[in-house]
C-alpha cells in the first residue's frame, strides 16, 4: 500500500514554483507571436486570392491535424537547428516559435470569425464618410471585432499556458520538467505531480478570473 507523504508534497512546491517564471515566459512569448501570426493569417484568409487560400488550407490542415508534441520534436530537433538565424536562438525560443505556429492556426479562425461577425453596414458607413478600407478596418471594424474576440482568445491563452508543459519533452526546464526531475530523484511521483497539478490549477483559476474582469470591463464600455 502506497503511503502518501504530505511532507514530500509540500517540499515539491518551492522548487517547482522556482520555474514558474519560465512557464509564464513560454506562455507570454507564444501568445504574442501566435497573435501576430494569427492576425496575418486571418487577413490573408479574408482575401480572394485562390493560391493564397489553398496554401492557407494546407497550413491549417498541417498544424491542426498533427499532434503538437510531434511538431515540437520535428521543429526543435529537426528543422530549426538547420535554419540560419533561427538555429542560434536556443531551445526555449525554438519551442516558443513552434508553439506559436501551432496555436496561431486556431487563433486565426477566432480573429477571422470576429471580423466577419461585424455587420457589413459598419464597412459601408466607413466608406460613406470617405474612409479607405484600411482606415475603416482600423478605426471601425477591428475595435468591434476585438471585443467579440476577447473571450475565445482568452481561452486560447489558457490552452497555450497548459500546452507549455509539452516543452518539457524537448528539454525546456519549466515547471513540468522540474517536477519530473524532482520525482526522478525522490521517487515520490504522486506527491510531486500532485503539487505541479495544484500549481497549474491555481494559475488557471487566476487567469480565468482576470479574463472575466476583462470581459466585464469591455461590456461596460459597449
Amino acid at each position: 500500500m502506497y503511503a502518501f507523504s504530505f511532507e514530500k508534497f509540500v517540499e515539491a512546491f518551492l522548487p517547482i514554483l522556482s520555474k514558474m517564471g519560465d512557464t509564464l515566459f513560454l506562455t507570454a512569448g507564444t501568445f504574442v507571436i501566435a497573435m501576430i501570426l494569427a492576425m496575418i493569417l486571418a487577413f490573408l484568409s479574408l482575401g480572394k486570392n485562390p493560391v493564397i487560400g489553398f496554401m492557407l488550407k494546407i497550413w491549417m490542415s498541417f498544424f491542426r491535424g498533427t499532434p503538437v508534441l510531434v511538431q515540437l520534436f520535428f521543429f526543435v530537433y529537426g528543422l530549426f537547428p538547420n535554419i540560419p538565424g533561427i538555429k542560434g536562438l536556443g531551445a526555449e525560443w525554438h519551442a516558443i516559435i513552434c508553439l506559436s505556429l501551432a496555436y496561431s492556426s486556431y487563433m486565426s479562425e477566432t480573429i477571422r470569425g470576429a471580423i466577419l461577425s461585424v455587420d457589413r453596414g459598419q464597412f459601408e458607413g466607413g466608406y460613406s464618410i470617405g474612409m479607405s478600407t484600411a482606415q475603416t478596418m482600423r478605426r471601425v471594424v477591428l475595435p468591434q471585432a476585438f471585443r467579440m474576440a476577447v473571450p475565445p482568445l482568452s481561452n486560447n491563452f489558457l490552452e497555450i499556458f497548459k500546452g507549455t508543459a509539452l516543452a518539457s519533452m524537448v528539454g525546456i526546464t519549466e515547471m513540468m520538467l522540474k517536477a519530473k526531475m524532482i520525482s526522478s530523484k525522490n521517487l515520490r511521483f504522486m506527491e510531486t505531480y500532485l503539487a505541479v497539478l495544484f500549481i497549474y490549477w491555481a494559475l488557471n483559476i487566476l487567469f480565468t478570473s482576470i479574463q472575466k474582469l476583462l470581459e466585464q470591463s469591455l461590456n461596460r464600455r459597449v
